[in-house]
């Protein structure tokens, strides 16, 4: 059964990755709504509750991490499918979007510790 699940899953992450993401659909506020491995969903702990991000089309963001807020600019690689996120001391943040639509985004952050964890969020609360 383990098997079958797992290649389900590996079946729609191609599939995800197939999507043609749009720049104009990232533009918008987006709320964390949630964290999934293989197997469930996870609610975010209290100290995120309330984190966003900001992408605007001048190419700026601004987001709230654990309480805390940064901004700076970003691009999208169409190719590699990913998020750079660039604040204000040349730190980078790489996303991998597995998918996005006008409601939705879901992304895998390049970070040992969270590679393994999709990131969940949605443009409303």
């Amino acid at each position: 059964m383990k098997r079958i699940l797992t290649l389900l899953t590996l079946l729609v992450t191609n599939c995800l990755f197939a999507q043609k993401i749009d720049k104009h659909t990232l533009c918008q506020t987006w709320y964390l709504d949630k964290y999934s491995d293989e197997e469930e969903y996870y609610l975010p702990p209290k100290k995120e509750e309330g984190d966003y991000m900001t992408l605007r089309k001048d190419m700026t963001y601004e987001a709230q991490s654990e309480g805390t807020l940064s901004s700076g600019t970003w691009m999208l690689n169409t190719n590699g499918k990913y998020l750079e996120l660039k604040d204000g001391n040349r730190k980078v943040e790489k996303l991998y979007v597995y998918f996005a639509s006008d409601k939705s985004l879901v992304v895998v952050y390049d970070v040992d510790e969270y590679r393994i964890w999709e990131v969940h969020y949605v443009s409303s609360k």
